[in-house]
């Protein structure tokens, strides 16, 4: 709680640490560290500001191929990989209310992190570092004024975010001689990439929030210009090869409009409908995989959708649900092919389906179940290619499941609370690119499993979990114990990736935790 002068304060840290459940995948160390303040200095005038300190180390353990997967899914053979990885951030939020019906706010942050990875090769010859560092600035200010005309109130908004990132990532090299990282001649540890890059972005927006009889409707429109770069250092590169300098850069000017339409039946009834357009521009790392030269990889176009919903959501205190539609349209999607490809542009994707959640408090059955709880949620999702990728068009696309169902009952009674969640998911496809070593479409979309374990279908699953937990209270700094158990049945289930660490990932077996916290 805030002291008399409103100054109030929070120190939070939680941490990590300990084996993985593979081979492998041992001490793994989190620490992570938050200082929050809050100055309320006058009726109108408040400012937040935070610290956070964030350290990661971490085996890893790789993918296996499917040989290793069915003799045993907890090996490993990736003896020598590693993350570790730190961030520092401020933030910054100054609220001021200027009046009875205008305010203003300012919000600003800053990162610095690292992040730094060790990969050996396949064969275990060699041992490459990835060492990454990056620097984020942002900053939003925005004013909001309440306006009355007859019977209509209007809310309007206008702001604008500035945000700067830059990046200096680099990769060095050792042999590796009789599980030793050795200095040889063709990996003696020196940087054979070094690339540097950044993002600058500016939006400017404004949206009206206007309440009319049972109405609430609110158009807006944002307008993006980003500016991206990336910057490939001449370098001695690999067995003495060089790497030339190379400079690629794109620039996007994007309208985004916005509608949200709202009916109010009652207090606790309503029908919504949206539309809003989403708009990602390319990444660095997306300009500097594959292409040659200047030149970025063939087709790269930044991703916009457009995305619709309709719904209705009802509570009445005692139980609740939503029930939404919805229609996204990709008018260009990429897809990451591999480190000479790069990236490729997938053409139109659709994501359609429906969600659906509900809660209920049981006393309203019966005053003896008073603290029961349940919920439920619902997902069906049909996302597709849309493009003439020859053998895709009309086909999944990779790593989503087309229908999610989680379930979960909540018991409170006196400082004790218990949970017990089922969550399943049908199953995914990983089919691949399609694509051949020279970049053209083969039209093979994968289904069955590939030795490598790379691609083919991945099962469906269901798993349960359940936890209990108890609150001292204030007589013991708000102590709060609680032990659970996930996977309770021992489920095996996995995924899929073809990335550096491509193969077979085993999903988390039978787990149990125990968890404290306290307050001070």
């Amino acid at each position: 709680a805030p002291a008399d002068n409103g100054l109030g304060a929070a120190l939070l840290y939680s941490g990590v640490n300990g084996n993985g459940y593979r081979s492998s995948n041992n001490d793994n160390d989190i620490d992570d560290v938050l200082l929050k303040t809050h100055w309320a200095v006058t009726d109108s005038d408040e400012f937040w500001l935070n610290f956070h300190y964030y350290d990661a180390k971490a085996d890893m353990p790789g993918g296996l191929t499917q040989a290793q997967f069915d003799d045993d899914p907890y090996q490993s053979d990736r003896d020598y990989d590693t993350f570790s990885g730190r961030r520092k951030d401020v933030s910054f939020k100054y609220l001021r209310q200027i009046d009875d019906v205008t305010q203003f706010e300012v919000q600003t942050y800053y990162t610095d992190s690292f992040r730094g990875s060790s990969i050996a090769a396949r064969d275990q010859k060699t041992l490459s570092s990835y060492p990454r560092s990056y620097h984020t600035f942002a900053i939003e200010p925005r004013v909001s004024r309440i306006f009355f005309a007859g019977p209509t109130t209007q809310e309007v908004s206008v702001g604008y975010r500035y945000l700067k990132e830059a990046m200096h990532e680099q990769s060095t090299r050792l042999a590796l001689i009789n599980n030793v990282p050795t200095v040889t001649p063709t990996s003696d540890g020196h940087v054979f990439q070094d690339r540097t890059g950044g993002t600058e972005a500016s939006a400017y927006y404004i949206d009206d929030k206007i309440d009319v009889g049972n109405w609430t409707i609110t158009p807006g429109i944002r307008f993006e210009h980003i500016n991206t770069d990336w910057h490939e250092r001449p370098v001695r590169g690999t067995n003495g090869v060089p790497v030339q300098e190379k400079n690629r850069s794109v620039t996007s000017n994007e309208p985004l409009p916005a509608l949200s339409v709202m009916y109010h039946l009652s207090d606790e009834w309503k029908l919504f409908a949206n539309y809003e357009t989403s708009f990602g521009s390319l990444q660095y790392f997306q300009l500097g995989q594959g292409g040659s030269g200047d030149q970025t990889a063939n087709g790269l176009q930044a991703e916009k959708a457009k995305t619709y919903e309709v719904g209705t959501r009802y509570n009445n205190g005692t139980w609740g649900g939503e029930l939404t539609a919805f229609y996204i349209d990709f008018d260009d999607e990429l897809q990451y092919i591999s480190n000479d490809i790069g990236w490729t542009n997938l053409g139109a994707t659709k994501h359609q389906g429906i969600e659906a959640s509900m809660h209920y408090d049981l006393s309203g059955l019966d005053p003896r179940l008073q603290g029961l709880s349940a919920n439920a949620g619902f997902t069906y999702t049909r996302a597709t290619y849309e493009g003439e990728i020859p053998g895709f068009k009309g086909r999944d696309l990779p790593f989503y499941s087309r229908q999610i169902v989680n379930a979960g009952l909540r018991y409170e009674i006196n400082r004790w609370t218990w949970n017990l969640d089922a969550y399943a998911q049908s199953k995914q496809r990983a089919p691949g690119t399609g694509m051949n070593a020279d970049g053209s479409f083969n039209g093979n979309y994968i289904t069955e499993p590939s030795a490598d374990g790379q691609y083919g279908d991945i099962p469906g699953y269901v798993t349960w979990a359940a936890r209990g937990g108890y609150d001292f209270g204030k007589e013991l700094s708000n102590l709060k114990l609680a032990a659970g158990v996930k996977n309770i049945f021992d489920k095996q289930y996995y995924t899929r990736s073809s990335d550096n660490n491509a193969g077979i990932y085993l999903g988390e077996p039978r787990t149990f935790y125990v968890q404290a916290s306290v307050g001070f």
